[in-house]
């Protein structure tokens, strides 16, 4: 008898469970299942694992004017995958349609019910259901049976036939629950495989989609990045249309489906106002009567955010709508906009970059040396009365120096025209160095034209001159060379000074000082040209200093020296 019940029980659990499988294969009930906990998710829940905890009711083994059932099942794994208020209804649905069929045990067999679905509630809360190990769900499955047969054996009358029942199904009912439970934990947790592949798709849909329009979206977000960036999403994303607006207008269509209707800006328009009023993604297939008009089924879509504000939308058109493609998208139109409205703080970001940079590089450009302009103003009018003519060609450098500066646009011009600034500030030196000093150029002439940021050299030779040579009595050299290196041009500006001291070489590489000095050079360039770029100071006290850094080569050719003295 017990093994025949055993065989009965489990092919009412294999029926309860392919109606599982079967309507897990449905992606609105995945959604439920691993949705929000809302309402409606607990109503469906509830109603399903309910009607679950029916049919083993109602496939039961009537023993002794009672029934061997595997109604718990039901109630309880509605408890684990809902949460306590699902477990709580669920048991309550199956508890009730058990009092309704009467017999001695009707009473407890009801509670009990409620009870299981109760009890997978509180452990779901406990602990990650998915996670559970074999000997857990062992342990489950027999508490729940025997709460089941205490709460008979404490309600049911009378006692004997409740003993005498449950000496006969124990173990059949407690084998199956603990089958039951098994499968029903497997069933889900492919579910939810299923789920996070689905997921994982959308995932790296979006992200693929994301590295394609990151170039465009560089520039912030405006008509021609919209443009192309709905062009990219609506070949990659396979939807009908595409639209991005911001807050104020259209900014690009891409589909026929809309680029083809005269008042597509206006429709547009309507579905950007219903997601700015409900500041989340919207998803619509009967509000607006412009769909049916033009045949489409539905139209998700998402804000786009900058500094926390809404400023525009991505809005998915498609002319075929089922649940699942419906899901997907959303979870595609809302990954995306939040990608996107990434991509347009970085942009903001790489902007305001540029911005700091350019100022920095201007303040470069109106800073003078007070020290060199009065010390040069000094010597000329010392020249004035004893030689004219050397103080008429200081005033020429000098205005050339100013003339340099004030020329000078961009962010970068050729070394030519940086040495051009570097002869003249130089031509006044060698006059306040009396014959203390002699210079020397190793330019490779074909590099004349290779581009190099504004004010780069000036700082370095500038440096060389007041803290490396000034200090010397007699026997000045400074020697500036610009040579090929590979795939780099390679600049050096050598001094036989008295050379840079430790403590000063650290204070540099520290980034602390301030201005136009070595640390603002070094910094600039690593900025401009990558970490492995920026200057490399060889020095010792007494010996002399060379500073040097490379450049990416924009030009090659022959070396060709060029000195001057």
């Amino acid at each position: 008898m017990t093994f025949t019940m055993l065989l009965q029980l489990l092919e009412n659990i294999s029926a309860i469970v392919v109606i599982s499988l079967i309507i897990g294969q449905l992606d609105y009930f995945r959604n439920i299942v691993y949705g929000k906990n809302n309402l409606m998710r607990i109503v469906i829940l509830s109603a399903l694992f309910g009607f679950l905890s029916v049919i083993g009711t109602e496939h039961g083994i009537k023993v002794n004017d009672a029934l061997a059932n595997t109604r718990i099942v039901g109630a309880l794994v509605g408890g684990l995958i809902g949460g306590p208020v699902v477990g709580f209804f669920a048991g309550l649905i199956g508890g009730i349609h058990r009092y309704s069929l009467g017999g001695f045990t009707a009473v407890a067999c009801g509670l009990s019910t409620v009870l299981a679905g109760l009890l997978g509630g509180i452990v779901s809360k406990k602990k990650d259901v998915l996670r559970m190990k074999g000997r857990h769900i062992v342990l489950l499955a027999v508490t729940a049976e025997l709460i089941q047969k205490v709460t008979v054996l404490l309600i049911a009358r009378p006692f004997d036939e409740a003993l005498k029942l449950e000496a006969k199904i124990a173990i059949p009912t407690t084998i199956v629950t603990v089958i039951g439970l098994f499968i029903f934990m497997r069933v889900f947790l492919n579910l939810k495989t299923m789920q996070d592949q689905f997921g994982a798709l959308g995932a790296n849909l979006a992200l693929s989609i994301a590295s394609q329009t990151l170039p465009h979206m560089r520039t912030g977000l405006n008509e021609d990045s919209a443009r192309r960036t709905a062009e990219i999403i609506r070949e990659m994303a396979k939807v009908d249309a595409v639209a991005i607006t911001d807050r104020e207008k259209l900014l690009s269509v891409r589909g026929d489906v809309l680029e083809k209707h005269v008042p597509s800006e206006a429709l547009c328009a309507q579905v950007a106002e219903a997601v700015f009023a409900e500041n989340t993604v919207v998803y619509r297939d009967k509000d607006y009567a412009f769909l049916r008009s033009l045949r489409l089924k539905s139209v998700i879509a998402a804000p786009l955010y900058h500094r926390n504000e809404r400023i525009g939308t991505l809005q998915f058109y498609l002319k075929r709508s089922s649940f699942r493609t419906s899901q997907t998208n959303l979870k595609l139109v809302d990954g995306l906009a939040n990608l996107l409205s990434v991509q347009i703080e970085l942009a903001e970001i790489e902007h305001q970059s540029k911005m700091r940079q350019q100022a920095e590089v201007n303040a470069l450009q109106a800073q003078i040396n007070p020290h060199f302009l009065f010390n040069t103003l000094g010597t000329i009018m010392s020249y004035c009365r004893t030689d004219p003519e050397q103080a008429r060609r200081l005033i020429g450098n000098l205005s050339d120096i100013f003339r340099h500066n004030l020329k000078s646009k961009g962010n970068d011009h050729s070394l030519q025209e940086e040495l051009e600034g570097i002869t003249s500030y130089l031509e006044i030196e060698k006059v306040r160095f009396a014959n203390r000093l002699k210079v020397s150029m190793e330019i490779d002439e074909s590099l004349l034209d290779q581009k190099l940021p504004i004010l780069i050299l000036q700082p370095i030779v500038e440096n060389a001159m007041h803290h490396g040579l000034f200090p010397k009595i007699s026997d000045c050299q400074l020697i500036i060379r610009a040579e090929a290196s590979g795939k780099d041009v390679k600049i050096s500006i050598e001094d036989n000074g008295v050379g840079i001291s430790e403590e000063r070489l650290a204070e540099i590489w520290s980034h602390q000082p301030q201005g136009i000095g070595l640390a603002n050079v070094h910094r600039r360039l690593q900025s401009i040209y990558g970490g492995e770029y920026g200057l490399a100071i060889d020095s010792k006290p007494g010996d002399g200093t060379i500073v040097s850094f490379r450049v990416p080569r924009s030009d090659s050719g022959k070396d060709v020296h060029v000195t001057c003295s």
